[in-house]
């Protein structure tokens, strides 16, 4: 049984996995993409497919504001896994809870770098 769940967990983390990622953003409202397909508008939930040795790459977007690209690759391995298991995380094992929760600040869309006024950083 000792050596069933490390085999185990190293299967599943190679077939790859859906889980599920929270994202939110300020001001909310932003749009939501996956290869360019909209998929929401934060905050929303999205079920996202993790499979070892891809691009998990969600873009928002606001008008008048600067584009948001997020890499959820990390959100999701072997070791998350295996941590899920040992801590009974089911929740999240079984998808019924947001794996992970991203936050994300919207800048307003200005000129190039380091032609911003201090009022405008704010």
């Amino acid at each position: 049984m000792t050596r069933a769940l490390p085999l185990l967990v190293i299967g599943f983390g190679l077939a790859g996995c859906a889980h599920r990622v929270m994202l939110d953003s300020d001001p909310p409202g932003a749009t939501v993409k996956i290869d360019g397909e909209m998929v929401g508008v934060t905050p929303t939930e999205i079920e996202v497919t993790w499979v070892p040795f891809t691009d998990n790459t969600v873009q928002l977007k606001m008008p008048k504001r600067r584009v948001v690209t997020l890499d959820l690759h990390d959100d999701f391995g072997v070791m998350c896994l295996t941590w899920e298991i040992l801590t009974f995380q089911y929740g999240k094992l079984l998808g019924k809870e947001a794996r992970t929760h991203h936050r994300t600040h919207l800048v307003r869309q200005h000129g190039p770098a380091g032609t911003w006024a201090p009022d405008e950083a704010r």
